[in-house]
This record gives C-alpha cells, structure tokens and sequence, in this order.
C-alpha cells in the first residue's frame, strides 16, 4: 500500500531531525566516561532517551497507520509491528522496543533507574536509531509497505 500523503512525509522528515538532535547532543555526552559524566548529564541523557524513543515511535505510528491502516498499544509494540512488516529487521525491531520499554520505566519509573545503566544500554544502542532512520528512509523512497 502506498505511503500518500505530503504531510505525512514532512511529519517523518520533521522527526528524523529530533531523533538526528538527540543522537548528535547524546555522542558528546556518552563521549565521556561514566565517572566523569555530571548530574547534568545524567539527567539529559535520561530526557534525550525519551526524545529519541518517542521521535522514533512517532514515525513508526504514523507508519502503521497511513501505509497499513493499523495501530499499535504501545511504543515498544510498534516496532514489532514494523519488524513482522519487513519496514526494519527484526533484530532491530526488537532493540528499539526495548528502548521503548526503557523509556517507559524513564517516564513512569523514574526513582528506580540506574544512570549507569541507562548509560551502557544507550551508549550501546546509538546506531539503532540510525539504522531506524536508514530503514525509515528506504521505505519512504519505496514508498510502499512490506507485506
């Protein structure tokens, strides 16, 4: 099914440049050291995770909705949508719904996270969100769905 709208493009492009901010201030961040990191950063990082993970969700609803007609019950299961729809790798999918999951203990459960932890997991899974972009881009260019 084609992915129509102008709009539609424009509100992905939009997010593509949140997600790209986000990734470009976080690279500075993660280039030092835990130890060495400031409350500061702790707590941009923490804000910077949710900016990239609903970003990147936002794309991926809009996704789901105008090329397939469907939704998702949460972030975390909308990148599996995407993944059982080919629109990103599986391996992918599943480490951004992770990232979703994480996200939502951020939001929602803030007072029992581990900075250091978050630290690892998003220093590790920076390059998921450029290959969302990747995969995002390439659909768009295809401009059809996965099915």
């Amino acid at each position: 099914m084609p992915f129509k709208e102008a709009f539609d493009r424009e509100a992905v492009e939009a997010r593509i440049r949140d997600i790209n901010d986000a990734l470009g201030i976080l690279k500075g961040i993660l280039s030092k050291r835990f130890e060495d990191l400031t409350l500061y950063d702790k707590l941009s990082i923490r804000y910077l995770v949710i900016q990239l993970v609903e970003a990147s969700a936002s794309i991926c609803v809009r996704i789901l909705l105008n090329a397939y007609a469907e939704t998702a019950e949460g972030f975390p299961q909308c990148f599996a949508r995407l993944g059982s729809k080919g629109v990103l790798p599986e391996d992918l999918a599943s480490r951004l719904a992770s990232a979703a999951r994480l996200r939502n203990l951020l939001v929602h459960r803030y007072w029992a996270i581990s900075d250091e932890k978050v630290y690892e997991s998003i220093k590790n899974g920076l390059r998921d969100f450029e290959d969302f972009i990747t995969c995002v881009r390439r659909f768009l260019a295809e401009g059809k769905g996965h099915e």
